[in-house]
């Protein structure tokens, strides 16, 4: 990579990740907040349904995310690109919509009326998830970058009016945060200049039908990663309930400052391990791995070691007390633990997936599934809650472990479709010619 293009792809990471970093600093103070102001069932009914937007985004960006990314940078500058924002735009208004739907069909039950407000959160987060990936793919990242800002600042505006006398405070928390969603998706539409063409007419599901094949896969592994990921952890909540997980996913939220770096980590050696894959290099390929998941490892053991010394500060002050009764100490380890495991396979599974192993990554992560539901219900039922992170941790252990073997076999003795993958991921990332 020449010395202008390491500029220039440095000035876009800079301003990419200050947009992540704005956005996690609100959702740290939101959580921060709340955590404060509800009560342990409130808080925990909240981060419920906040991991349930996060299996949204990541359901979007596999179903439309991805291939728009793949289409739109191939056929920039091109009439083709009109259709291709057709076709992806209707597909993410009509994923944004079904799962806005669904969770305020699931949770009305639940939490009566506040169901339609956390549903209009998810089905908006999930949609600017989608919009926020178009735009890298159309080379306008200032536009992302001015939509995070401006969610961030709405969003924090929102906080500023929270307080526990509020009946409905769980309520016009989610109205305030889609709101602020719908007011960052706005801002974006109106800096591209051009609205979401929607249609769902029969050519329209043609070209949708036309590629699915290609994205079964892709499909595949991320069902797996989130079932392993994200589906555990709502299953503790839901096995454990809303008071049981609050102290958990409190906790959670102190350790997500470490995933912003490793995100962006992962987003810089992705397209360096692709180059060289494609080029046969990879033994170098393997070296950009190691030292990687070295980084990622000290941060982790430097992070957690500083957390776990002020967590009992933290969860005095910051928490006011409201797990005073849990052991804490015991979460903030069993957390650290969780964490830490699911970072140290980032980067070798990001090696996977630029060697197409889709097929390695999503039996991994079922058999990981599969080995901590087997560890976790039993606690769940016949212990304390914090007990149920040992399956949570064991699960992402084997994970790591699966993603390592396969990371090392086929680093070391990769077959003709490692560096076939590679050639496609260089190609579909290279700018048309002329563009």
């Amino acid at each position: 990579m020449k010395r202008p293009d390491i500029a220039r792809f440095g000035r876009r990471f800079a301003l990419i990740l200050s947009g992540e970093l704005i956005q996690s600093l609100f959702h740290f103070v939101l959580n921060i907040v709340l955590v404060r102001e509800l009560g342990a069932h409130g808080y925990g009914l909240f981060a419920i349904v906040f991991t349930i937007g996060a299996v949204g985004v990541t359901y979007i960006r596999a179903l439309v995310g991805v291939p728009a990314t793949l289409f739109l940078s191939r056929s920039l500058g091109r009439p083709a690109e009109r259709g291709h924002d057709m076709v992806f735009g209707s597909g993410a208004t009509a994923v944004a919509l079904l799962m806005a739907g669904a969770v305020s069909i699931g949770l009305a039950p639940v939490i009566g009326v506040t169901a339609l407000a956390g549903g209009a959160f998810v089905g908006l987060y999930a949609f600017r998830s989608y919009l926020r990936i178009v735009l890298l793919a159309r080379q306008k990242p200032w536009v992302a970058g001015a939509s995070d800002i401006v969610y961030a600042a709405c969003g924090l505006g929102l906080v500023a009016f929270l307080h526990s006398s509020d009946e409905a405070l769980l309520e016009h928390a989610f109205l305030g945060i889609a709101g602020a969603q719908a007011m960052g998706i706005a801002v974006a539409l109106a800096a591209l200049g051009r609205p979401v063409r929607v249609s769902f007419r029969a050519s329209v599901r043609r070209r949708y039908a036309g590629i699915w094949r290609p994205l079964a896969w892709s499909l595949l592994g991320v069902t797996g990663t989130t079932v392993q990921g994200q589906g555990l952890t709502l299953l503790f909540a839901v096995l454990a309930g809303p008071a049981a997980y609050a102290p958990i996913a409190a906790t959670l939220v102190l350790f997500a400052p470490l995933r912003i770096p490793t995100n962006a980590l992962n987003n810089m050696v992705l397209p360096e391990i692709s180059a060289l894959l494609a080029a046969g290099r990879r033994r170098e390929a393997r070296r950009l791995v190691l030292r990687s998941t070295a980084l990622i490892g000290l941060a982790c053991f430097a992070y957690g070691a500083a957390m776990w010394a002020a967590l009992p500060m933290i969860e005095s002050h910051l928490f006011k007390g409201r797990f005073s009764h849990e052991p804490m100490a015991g979460i903030g380890f069993g957390v650290w633990c969780v964490v830490t495991m699911a970072l140290l396979y980032a980067i070798p599974r990001a090696f996977l997936e630029a060697s197409a192993a889709f097929r390695v990554i999503a039996a991994g992560a079922l058999v990981s599934a599969v080995v901590g539901f087997l560890i976790m219900v039993p606690l769940l039922l016949t212990m304390a809650p914090p007990f149920a992170l040992i399956g949570l941790a064991v699960s992402e252990c084997v994970t790591a472990l699966w993603s390592a073997k396969a990371f090392r076999d086929r680093s070391r003795h990769p077959d003709g479709r490692v560096r076939t993958a590679a050639h496609r991921v260089v190609g579909a990332a290279a700018p048309p010619a002329g563009a």
